[in-house]
């Protein structure tokens, strides 16, 4: 049975994450000459370093361990797997706008609640199922706008984020007993060489050739927007079951059009508003699992 303190404790971390994660569309409009290769790259190289600072604090003299530990898989699928997600989210905000990106990620409670039984023995409870349905309404009314304005690539791009969260939501489920920041640590460095090379040969713009002002705000990206968020996530999965993790994400579809509105003045449709608050009112309904849910334990 889960602590109900703990899972508390655990839906606060993860709240707060999602409210740190929320940024990244502003951080990406407060930066109009990089194009999204060269954001990848430099946040994804900040995050490595604010992961490793982290895990050299935390595990001291058993850094090494900390990597050696976690299953050569685990370690391998996570790592492209967050790589090719970031990525695909900051392409995809470079070329669409910020709710449409959201929104589209916010499916990624039914992906999870499709696959969370199958893969760690949790059984999704019906609010669980009703959240992610909503979920989906939500997309469905973003999506059908993105389409009526030839945004294709934008969507597709976008649509590799919800697959690649709900990956990493039950990876971090399943291997909890481990210290999995050691694979997203590597998937950060992994995300900076990908973008650093594709910079230079896809879109012919060096990542390595920045201004001071850019680099500061990719550092603060990396660190506080991503690095952080991913922490505090990482512990709220300790006991917080997959499906509500992702559940409690979709919190992301609803700041993350907000503050570019408040701070970069990119007003959200109403299709998006309309689907924003059909996602808000999903993560309304995901708040009654805590008494609708069954206690499987999971297989690791």
């Amino acid at each position: 049975m889960q602590d109900p303190i703990q899972s508390r404790q655990g839906f606060g971390l993860v709240v707060l994450a999602t409210l740190g994660w929320s940024l990244s569309g502003l951080f990406v409009r407060l930066l109009p000459n990089l194009d999204g290769w060269q954001i990848s790259c430099w946040r994804g190289f900040w995050l490595a370093i604010t992961l490793l600072v982290y895990l050299t604090l935390r595990h001291r003299g058993g850094l090494v361990d900390a990597f050696r530990q976690v299953p050569l898989a685990a370690m391998i699928i996570s790592a492209v797997g967050f790589a090719f997600g970031t990525t695909c989210y900051v392409a995809s905000l470079t070329i669409t706008n910020t709710a449409t990106v959201s929104t589209i990620g916010a499916t990624s409670p039914l992906i999870t609640a499709l696959l969370s039984y199958w893969v760690i023995g949790e059984r999704p409870s019906a609010l669980n199922w009703l959240a992610g349905v909503l979920a989906i309404i939500g997309v469905v009314v973003i999506v059908r706008h993105g389409y009526a304005e030839h945004n294709t690539w934008g969507i597709v791009l976008a649509l590799g984020v919800p697959i690649t969260f709900a990956l990493q939501t039950l990876l971090l489920r399943l291997y909890r007993h481990f210290d999995m920041m050691t694979a997203f640590c590597i998937g950060g460095f992994l995300s900076f060489v990908v973008g650093g090379v594709a910079s230079i040969t896809v879109s012919k713009n060096s990542a390595f050739i920045l201004t001071g002002h850019d680099m500061g705000l990719l550092l603060v990206m990396g660190a506080v927007q991503l690095g952080l968020p991913l922490i505090l996530y990482g512990w709220g999965a300790k006991s917080v079951s997959a499906v509500m993790l992702a559940i409690i994400a979709m919190l992301d579809a609803v700041f993350n059009p907000f503050w570019s509105w408040a701070f970069a003045n990119e007003m959200p449709d109403m299709n998006t508003l309309i689907g924003g608050s059909i996602i808000l009112a999903a993560v309304v309904v995901s708040i009654a699992t805590s008494r609708d849910s069954r206690p499987d334990t999971p297989h690791a």
